[in-house]
C-alpha cells in the first residue's frame, strides 16, 4: 500500500502524520507492505509563517518512520505543493493522500485558494483531509 503524506510545522500537519501511523498498518495487507511518501511542503523561511517547514523536519520524519519499521521515501519541498503532491501520487500509484487542513474563514479561502481543496479535487486516489478538533 502507497500512501502519499503532505507534512510541514504545523499542528495539523502533525494530526496527520499521527492519523497515517495509527491507520496505515492496519489498511496495508501487512505492516512490511506499507511505504509511506512523504511530500514535504512550505518552503517559507521563517518560523513564524504558516507555511514554515524546518530544514530537518524531513529528517525527522524519516527517523521516526525508520524507528517504526515503516518503508518510506521523502521528497523535498517544491512551489507549488498540490501538483508535487498529486504528481509524486500519480507516479506512486498511490492508494491514498493523508494531508492535514487548517481552519479558515470563508474569505480567506476565497483569497488565497485553498493548496487541499486542489488536491481533493484534482487526485486520482482517494484523499483523507485531517482537521484538527474545534477549540
Amino acid at each position: 500500500m502507497n500512501i502519499v503524506i503532505a507534512q510541514n510545522d504545523r499542528p495539523e500537519s502533525r494530526l496527520a502524520f499521527d492519523w497515517v501511523l495509527n491507520h496505515g498498518t492496519a489498511m496495508a495487507s501487512s505492516p512490511t507492505d506499507l511505504h509511506v511518501h512523504v511530500v514535504l511542503v512550505g518552503g517559507a523561511d521563517s518560523p513564524a509563517s504558516p507555511n514554515y517547514s524546518s530544514p530537518t523536519l524531513g529528517e525527522s520524519i524519516a527517523a521516526e518512520l525508520h524507528g517504526r519499521e515503516v518503508s518510506h521515501t521523502v521528497y523535498a519541498a517544491d512551489s507549488d505543493a498540490a501538483t508535487q503532491i498529486i504528481e509524486v501520487a500519480e507516479s506512486v500509484s498511490a492508494d491514498l493522500i493523508v494531508i492535514g487542513m487548517r481552519r479558515r474563514s470563508a474569505t480567506m479561502k476565497l483569497l488565497l485558494g485553498s493548496q487541499v481543496q486542489r488536491v481533493m479535487l484534482d487526485a486520482l486516489c482517494p484523499v483523507v483531509a485531517i482537521k484538527p478538533p474545534l477549540d
